[in-house]
């Protein structure tokens, strides 16, 4: 990992609740092997978490934060250390006037990090919000104390963009940790990177699709591959109905169902955060897409004077048993267990051109 740029500031709370920027921090020394051991740890952190929503800026909010203008200002350039600070800087007193108006939930206090970064072949920006935490050590006479350190572990809230895919102009550059709850500070984190969680549905449906398959190739499930996503499918046409979105807890337990005993220990409960990675990016919640679904379960065909529209899972070869056989020798398809309504109308339909 390449520290490019590294600020830390400090946000303190008064008793009345009010939210301050404090003097402390600023531009850190970015070759530090500690600052690249606190960044990593603090990404590792955020990839962990299997509530991440993803998407991009929000183009209808875009003047109403001034994070997105300082943003794009800050990357057209060639990065330098007060160009982030000023970023940082206009970034947080936005999120402090934001905290500061609202009523919160919750304490805000704690170290906001700002790193640029690379990894691998990615740039990214993070921004997280982190606190210390009481922890044991022992002094020079070795009597037990207790000592505050940043607890690297556990983010109260964080963003991250993918510099690289924002500059190919890609669908979804934009991960945070999504709440619903009014006054969390997820919220005001939300509003002041102008966050939009309107990552394609089309997009979210058939990564979520692909991220099953490979969960199953990945760990010897390939047998239960067709009616786990058969599953998962109908788990999303039925919230579409519905007019509910999709949620990839509810996904997961659909796999943990299909997990073989022996492997119930390490796969339970972890396709949510496989799905939600860097990979395949599935928000933990959205809105299922009908033209999708219908692609994966559905064949459509038609000439000019048929058509047909059938699931797929009703397909077989000839001799097969299935309600419909494809014959690959002939090119015929033969339907079995006709419906008797639609025999009536075959039958019906034949009486009247035989008279």
């Amino acid at each position: 990992m390449d520290i490019k740029q590294l600020v830390i500031r400090e946000l303190q709370e008064s008793e009345e609740r009010k939210v301050n920027l404090t003097p402390r921090g600023g531009v850190m020394r970015a070759d530090s092997p500690v600052a690249a051991d606190m960044v990593e740890a603090l990404s590792a952190a955020l990839s962990r978490r299997a509530t991440l929503i993803h998407g991009s800026f929000d183009p209808e909010k875009k003047g109403e934060t001034p994070f997105v203008p300082a943003f794009e200002s800050y990357v057209e350039q060639e990065p330098q250390a007060n160009s982030f600070l000023a970023l940082a800087d206009v970034t947080l007193s936005d999120l402090v006037e934001k905290m500061n108006n609202r009523q919160s939930l919750s304490s805000n206090a704690g170290y906001v990090i700002f790193s640029h970064y690379q990894e691998d072949r990615y740039e990214f920006l993070m921004i997280a919000l982190v606190r210390n935490r009481p922890t044991i050590s022992l002094d020079n006479e070795l009597h037990p104390t207790q000592i505050d350190e940043v607890d690297l572990d556990k983010l109260h809230q964080a963003a991250k963009i993918n510099l690289t895919n924002y500059r190919k102009g890609k669908d979804s550059y934009l991960s945070f940790i999504g709440s619903k709850e009014k006054g969390d500070v997820s919220q005001y984190f939300a509003e002041t990177f102008g966050c939009t969680s309107a990552t394609p549905s089309k997009k979210a449906t058939g990564d979520l699709i692909k991220a099953a398959k490979e969960f199953c190739s990945e760990n010897g499930m390939k047998e239960q591959q067709e009616q786990i996503v058969e599953d998962v499918v109908s788990y999303m046409n039925r919230q579409r109905s519905e007019k509910q979105s999709a949620q990839l807890p509810d996904v997961e337990q659909i796999f943990d169902q299909y997990i073989p005993p022996e492997q119930a220990e390490t796969l339970t409960g972890t396709f949510g955060k496989f799905a939600n990675s860097d990979r395949y990016q599935v928000s933990h919640e959205f809105q299922p897409h009908r033209h999708t679904l219908n692609a994966v379960t559905k064949v459509k065909a038609k000439a000019d004077n048929w058509q047909l529209d059938f699931a797929k899972r009703a397909v077989g070869p000839a001799n097969s048993g299935q309600e419909i056989e494809f014959d690959e020798a002939s090119q015929t398809l033969t339907i079995r267990r006709i419906p008797s309504k639609v025999v009536e109308q075959l039958r019906a339909i034949l009486a009247g051109e035989e008279d």
